[in-house]
């Protein structure tokens, strides 16, 4: 049986997946911290969402090294989160990070930390605001890490690597 998790769901599971968050809201599943683990087995969630969670996390290390033990080898885990130069991720008064595509390089093996993890960044995507996601490729790269606001979200997608 393959389990498809949705971390931090509130109202708007995706469909298919068992939901999670910290609050009982319409859709959740399974009520948890998950910032202290994640009720599941190890090897048994085969793909992960977190959508506009991670940025919310206090303890972020120690849920990586959760969802790394809970995941499947080879499961994919997407990530949706703001972008650091974005706004949107400095107007929550919730958020306690700010993200960029280097902040997954630290959960690969080996890590400078010794993190008990091992994801491959597959892929990277960005939410370019207009008129910036009609620029070229390399014209959108230095606009969103050198200009402010030109881009709102990234959607990350990581695989689990487990021998």
């Amino acid at each position: 049986m393959s389990i498809t998790i949705d971390i931090g769901c509130g109202a708007h599971k995706q469909a298919g997946t068992v939901g999670i968050d910290c609050r009982a809201l319409p859709g959740v599943d399974v009520v948890c911290d998950f910032e202290r683990g994640l009720p599941f087995k190890d090897g048994s969630i085969a793909s992960a969402y977190s959508i506009h969670s991670i940025e919310h996390m206090r303890d972020l290390i120690t849920f990586m090294e959760d969802l790394y033990r809970v995941c499947a080898p080879g499961a994919t885990v997407l990530i949706r989160c703001p972008y650091y130069t974005s706004r949107k991720a400095f107007i929550d008064p919730t958020h306690v990070r700010f993200m960029t595509e280097e902040s997954f390089e630290y959960f690969k093996s080996p890590n400078y930390y010794g993190l008990k993890t091992n994801f491959r960044t597959v892929s990277i995507e960005y939410n370019m605001r207009k008129p910036f996601k009609f620029f070229p490729v390399y014209l959108r790269k230095r606009c969103r890490r050198y200009l402010w606001n030109t881009c709102e979200e990234m959607i990350v997608t990581l695989e689990t690597v487990k021998a």
